[in-house]
């Protein structure tokens, strides 16, 4: 609130003048106060959606990767020493025989001997096909074996490019990428380097195959699957394959479901929920002293939130199965509405009806195409209720700037009238002081004589 730089100070009225202006402008400026404190209010309630919009787009990120992954987990029974497996979504318990025959390795090439890694190069043309693909690398005449190492790493080629430089012997070493080749094409096309020598100082590089590629080749329950990585992932359903060295005789790869690390993946999801559910909860039981126009209190579109979310969590989604909804996998609500995960529950429906466990939240019209649809329409950029009631509340504090600034003129310039009139009667009360003295000193006079 701006003040007056004007002093009154009731010299000669001998009143505090100034704390009389100060007083009377207060009193005036209720009606700024009272906008200010809308305009806080409207910004708590900002930053209360904004954090209800975060907590939802984390519940909806929750039953999204119960959907993508999967809630049911397995875990491999016993231990193998050629491979280890990750599971996911698609896998099924059962028992496999697995035996890794070979491993993928990449192709490798070597140059011809040099004295040094700055050892100059024959200029003209490197061609690199890897797979199918081929790049050419021009080398400058009287390039070093460095330069021309860093000039393969930067034409993109799949290769890595590498000088070995010791005891007055200089390679350089080519590596691809990826191991193996094209399942069908012939071992060499993983790597074909053609050099074209056109310049006449320093030697041709003269590279040789010193490793070809080789794909690996497993045998599952006796059929051979041969790929170009040691990370396999198309051969069990579900099942991620990473081998790690050949075996003689098939190692038993034993999948069974996992209640505990299941429990875990919901957890994720009650979790997300339960922070939803107790922020609303704050928000809509709020007690005598609490001030409501800083929460979200009594707005119907939250406490239909609230309803929403339960409902979430009732509702049947899959009746044709002994699993048919969240309550059916040990997930209750609670006297405070948050939610609590029965572990022994949720191991019999696991036992029960494993499959139905991923169906709630994979299935069409299950509990994560539900609870993505329900965030969507509080938290849509566009027409999300949520969004709606930020933009309003945006709107009515910037109305209130407009109508904070126009009241704080009209208060300075209330302040600037009483100065004035403070000021003329201040004046008026000193000309009266003035003719009094005057009047005393006459009488004074007169006496005298």
């Amino acid at each position: 609130m701006a003040t007056s730089t004007f002093s009154v100070g009731g010299l000669a009225s001998g009143l505090d003048t100034n704390s009389i202006i100060d007083q009377l402008v207060k009193i005036e400026s209720s009606s700024v106060t009272a906008a200010q404190n809308r305009q806080t209010a409207y910004r708590s309630q900002i930053s209360i959606l904004g954090d209800l919009t975060s907590k939802l787009n984390a519940l909806s990120t929750a039953t999204d990767a119960l959907k993508s992954q999967g809630a049911l987990a397995f875990t491999q029974q016993g231990s193998t020493t050629g491979f280890s497996v990750t599971t996911g979504s698609a896998a099924t318990a059962g028992r496999y025989g697995v035996q890794v025959d070979a491993l993928a390795t990449a192709a490798k090439a070597r140059s011809a001997q040099f004295t040094s890694a700055s050892d100059p190069v024959s200029g003209g043309t490197l061609d690199l096909s890897i797979n199918g693909t081929t790049t050419q690398i021009t080398i400058t005449d009287g390039m070093t074996l460095s330069q021309v190492a860093k000039a393969i790493n930067d034409s993109g080629a799949a290769v890595s490019a590498t000088v070995l430089d010791s005891n007055g012997q200089a390679f350089l070493s080519l590596t691809n990428k990826n191991t193996g080749f094209v399942p069908g094409q012939p071992a060499a096309s993983a790597l074909t380097i053609t050099e074209n020598t056109t310049g006449t100082t320093g030697q041709a590089l003269g590279f040789a195959i010193t490793q070809p590629a080789v794909n690996a080749s497993v045998f599952v329950d006796g059929l051979r699957f041969e790929r170009a990585s040691n990370t396999i992932d198309d051969v069990l359903p579900g099942v991620t394959m990473a081998l790690k060295a050949r075996t003689t005789v098939p190692e038993d790869l034993v999948l069974a479901t996992d209640a505990s690390a299941t429990a875990t993946n919901l957890g994720k999801f009650v979790t997300a929920y339960n922070d939803v559910m107790t922020l609303l909860r704050k928000n809509l039981n709020i007690g005598q002293q609490t001030d409501r126009t800083k929460t979200l209190g009594g707005d119907s579109a939250i406490r239909g939130l609230q309803t929403q979310l339960m409902g979430l969590v009732s509702s049947i989604t899959n009746p044709a199965s002994a699993v048919r909804s969240l309550a059916d996998l040990g997930i209750k609500t609670q006297n405070d509405g948050t939610l609590t995960l029965d572990q022994s529950r949720l191991s019999k429906a696991i036992a029960t009806d494993a499959g139905a466990v991923n169906a709630l939240f994979q299935q069409t019209g299950g509990v994560s195409e539900k609870a993505k649809a329900l965030v969507t329409g509080y938290t849509d950029s566009n027409s999300g209720i949520l969004t709606a009631k930020n933009k309003s509340f945006e709107k009515s504090i910037k109305q209130l700037d407009s109508q904070i600034e126009s009241l704080q003129m009209r208060l300075d310039a209330y302040r600037t009238k009483l100065v004035a009139q403070f000021t003329a009667m201040e004046k008026v009360v000193s000309s009266f002081k003035s003719i009094g003295n005057y009047l005393t000193s006459q009488e004074k006079n007169s006496s005298k004589e």
